[in-house]
């Protein structure tokens, strides 16, 4: 089976070297950068807000290819597993970080909590509903 991805638009971003760029998009809300959404995906932005939450989804382009499935982490002695990490080093090298859109004209999205590199391809964006995502997983999952 083959799976093709298009990106939708391009994060046009402070960070230029990986070195730069927060470890988490919760965590960067002062940094800031804009969604260059392709124009024929512009009637697609009918209804999203700014002030509100998404979830964007997008492709570690300079992730390079390889990757291990287990690995140190660099904080601690303990191996884990990649699917427990937020590494860019991945079989598919998909990201997603939790931004909140602050200003939309046309098909350019203002955001905060930029955590990517400028030029990072974006395959989707998501509205980001916080009942899906609750501190009780028991509950969530009833």
């Amino acid at each position: 089976m083959e799976i093709l991805l298009r990106p939708i638009g391009y994060i046009r971003s402070p960070f230029l070297k990986n070195e730069d760029i927060p470890r988490q998009s919760t965590f960067a809300k002062e940094h800031k950068a804009t969604l260059e959404l392709l124009e024929e995906y512009r009637d697609g932005l009918k209804g999203v807000k700014a002030g509100k939450h998404y979830v964007l989804l997008f492709y570690f382009h300079q992730a390079g290819d390889a990757y291990r499935l287990q690995f140190q982490k660099r904080d601690s002695e303990e191996v884990t597993g990649i699917f427990a990490t937020r590494s860019p080093h991945r079989p598919n090298k998909i990201g997603m970080s939790i931004v909140q859109f602050i200003n939309i004209e046309e098909n350019r999205i203002e955001f905060s909590g930029v955590d990517m590199l400028d030029g990072t391809p974006v395959l989707d964006i998501k509205p980001y509903v916080a009942e899906l995502n609750p501190e009780d997983e028991e509950r969530c999952f009833k």
